[in-house]
């Protein structure tokens, strides 16, 4: 069992990174939804959000976070490309809100209902994508392989 320790390792660390995600969107949303923090505090947590991401995808992507998984089911390492396929274009979509947020400061008559409706829709694409990469592991680990070869 030496070569789950690893897989082991790797699935702990990326949940915790998956917890402190998810801590932040709802800090956000929060924020958002109660106007509890400044305008330019959004836009700092929204900034935050884009560079955690950056960091979260590159950790899947160097860590080997489908490594052990696709190991156990390499049918699956064409689902697994298309979803690592996804980070750059979420790590510059976090980027592009970032920057649209800090630049509507200015009108802020409709600043909170437009960063609201702009980060909900954001963050729905982020919990899908994160629910697809779950079920990927899922899938691996729960397949029977020899069932339909």
């Amino acid at each position: 069992m030496s070569g789950h320790g690893e897989g082991d390792k790797a699935y702990r660390e990326n949940a915790a990174r998956h917890r402190e995600l998810k801590a932040l969107l709802a800090r956000i949303e929060q924020s958002l939804e109660e106007r509890t923090a400044t305008i330019d505090e959004v836009s700092d947590m929204l900034g935050l959000l884009g560079d955690r991401l950056v960091k979260h995808f590159a950790m899947e992507e160097d860590g080997g976070y489908f490594a052990d998984a696709l190991l156990h089911a390499p049918q699956l390492i064409s689902k697994a490309n298309a979803l690592l396929a996804q980070h750059p274009k979420m790590c510059a979509q976090a980027k592009d809100l970032a920057l649209e947020i800090a630049s509507r400061k200015q009108a802020q008559a409709d600043w909170w209902e437009h960063t609201v409706e702009l980060f909900r829709a954001f963050r729905e694409e982020l919990q899908r994508h994160e629910k697809q990469e779950d079920g990927l592991l899922q899938e691996a680990y729960t397949r029977d392989l020899g069932a339909h070869d």
